[in-house]
C-alpha cells in the first residue's frame, strides 16, 4: 500500500497559479488605486506626527492614537476603493493580510519595549524600517522577485533614519509614501494595458493609465 500523498502539480505551479489569481484579482478591484489613495494617507499622518515632533510636542499617548488612527483610516480608505471583502476575494491575499498585520504587532511590540524600558533614545524607528525589510522580502519570496528592491529600499530607509533621528518620521512615512505610489502606479498601468488588450472600450481613464 502507497501511502505517499500526490499532488496535482509541483508547488512552483501551485504557486503560479495562486500568483495568477491574486494579480487578476487586483487589476480587476483596482487595489493599485488602493494603494495609491493609502500612500497619500500614511504620509498625510506621518507629516502630522513629523510636525509635532519636531515641535516637541511629544505625547506617547497622542502618538498610539494617530497610529491607531491610522491603521483605521487606512483599512476604510483602501476598502472603498477595492470594494469588501477584498482580504477573502483571493487565497494570497489572507496570507498578504496576515504577514502585514504580523509586522503591524511587532511594529507597536517595539515602540512599546523602547517605553518600557525607559530610554530617551527612539531606537524602535530604525526598527521598524528593519521589520519592513523583512515584509517585502516575504513579498519577494511569495509574490514577485522585485519587491526585493523595495526591501533594499527600506534596508538604506532604517540606515538613513540612524543617521537623521530627528526626521525619522519624515524619513519613514516618505520611504513608504514611495513604495506605495510605485506599487500602486504599476498596478494601474498593467491594469490599463490589459483593457485595452482585451478590446474594451478605450476611455480617457484606460488611455491615461496604458499611457
Amino acid at each position: 500500500m502507497d501511502d505517499r500523498k500526490h499532488y496535482p502539480g509541483p508547488l512552483p505551479e501551485w504557486k503560479s497559479l495562486l500568483v495568477a489569481d491574486l494579480e487578476r484579482v487586483a487589476l480587476r478591484d483596482r487595489w493599485g488605486l488602493g494603494l495609491i489613495v493609502v500612500g497619500w494617507s500614511h504620509l498625510a499622518f506621518f507629516l502630522l506626527e513629523q510636525g509635532l515632533f519636531s515641535a516637541q510636542l511629544v505625547s506617547r499617548p497622542l502618538f498610539v492614537a494617530l497610529w491607531a488612527a491610522e491603521l483605521f483610516v487606512n483599512i476604510f480608505l483602501f476598502g472603498r476603493v477595492v470594494g469588501k471583502g477584498w482580504s477573502r476575494s483571493t487565497p494570497l491575499a489572507g496570507i498578504m493580510v496576515r504577514l502585514w498585520a504580523t509586522f503591524l504587532i511587532l511594529s507597536f511590540n517595539v515602540a512599546s519595549l523602547n517605553t518600557m524600558t525607559g530610554w530617551a533614545l527612539d531606537w524602535f524607528k530604525p526598527v521598524w524600517a528593519t521589520l519592513s525589510t523583512f515584509g517585502f522580502m516575504m513579498m519577494a519570496y511569495l509574490i514577485n522577485p522585485r519587491y526585493f528592491f523595495l526591501a533594499v529600499q527600506m534596508y538604506f530607509t532604517g540606515l538613513l533614519m540612524a543617521l537623521f533621528p530627528a526626521w525619522n518620521y519624515l524619513i519613514y512615512g516618505v520611504s513608504w509614501w514611495a513604495a506605495l505610489e510605485g506599487v500602486g502606479l504599476i498596478l494601474e498601468r498593467r491594469r490599463g494595458r490589459r483593457a485595452v488588450g482585451a478590446g474594451e472600450p478605450v476611455t480617457a481613464e484606460t488611455a491615461s493609465a496604458a499611457a
